[in-house]
């Protein structure tokens, strides 16, 4: 084998990259055209940074920044866009180039939603389609970018590794298929998880969207429930 052979550079092992919650609780610069400040991060979950400021109110909505985290493994300069700002704090974007630098070892978070799922169609092992003479009806609970959680009568004749095909609308409608990976009765319904590919690439913006802003309006929450209690003591 020649030198130049020997020479050809080698991915980074998953072994060589930080988690990506080392960065949790760690003093944060967050720097934009016009404001420069100092918070903790506090929250890295699902595509979402959150940073507690006292000067969050200064932030523009869709902003560029720049955050730089002191953590234990050394400082740690990303660029963000500023998401969504409430009771102190904001929250960013994570960068796609992030999971070249961290490990991602989070799932897409999932949401609770109100919705509805029509199967119109099962695949069955050779590949083949084979379309319902009626569309089965079912009730979605939850939501990811890549599962989905929903219900349905207990006589529904749908099992462990199934694969489906089925219309969701949960406030827009997009086309999917799903594989099913858990069945559980519960009284006079059962209960179902899915995996799930969004047939239309399209149709992975407005869902990412909606998770996104869920997200946001737990974490606000969550904060003002941790402010009244603050203010209780």
């Amino acid at each position: 084998m020649s030198q130049a052979e020997n020479s050809k550079p080698v991915a980074a092992d998953d072994r060589d990259l930080l988690p990506l919650n080392v960065l949790l609780h760690c003093r944060t610069v967050v720097e934009s055209a016009n404001v420069v400040t100092t918070g903790v991060m506090t929250h890295v979950e699902g595509e979402l940074f959150e940073v507690e400021l006292h000067d969050f109110e200064q932030f523009e909505l869709g902003e560029t920044v720049k955050i730089t985290v002191y953590s234990p493994a050394g400082l740690q300069s990303i660029q963000s866009i500023v998401f969504a700002k409430y009771e102190g704090a904001i929250a960013l974007l994570q960068p796609p180039n992030l999971q070249k630098r961290f490990k991602e070892r989070r799932e897409h978070p999932r949401i609770s939603i109100n919705g509805n799922a029509q199967v119109f169609s099962a695949v069955a092992e050779t590949g083949e389609e084979i379309r319902l003479e009626q569309p089965l009806e079912l009730t979605v609970h939850d939501i990811s970018l890549s599962g989905i959680g929903f219900s349905g009568p207990d006589a529904t004749q749908i099992n462990r590794n199934m694969k489906l095909k089925a219309i969701v609308e949960i406030g827009f409608g997009f086309s999917c298929e799903l594989e099913i990976i858990r069945r559980e009765r519960q009284e006079d319904k059962v209960l179902l998880g899915a995996k799930m590919h969004v047939i239309e690439p399209d149709m992975m913006r407005p869902l990412r969207a909606m998770i996104l802003r869920h997200q946001v309006e737990k974490h606000a929450e969550l904060r003002r429930e941790s402010q009244k209690k603050r203010f209780i003591k």
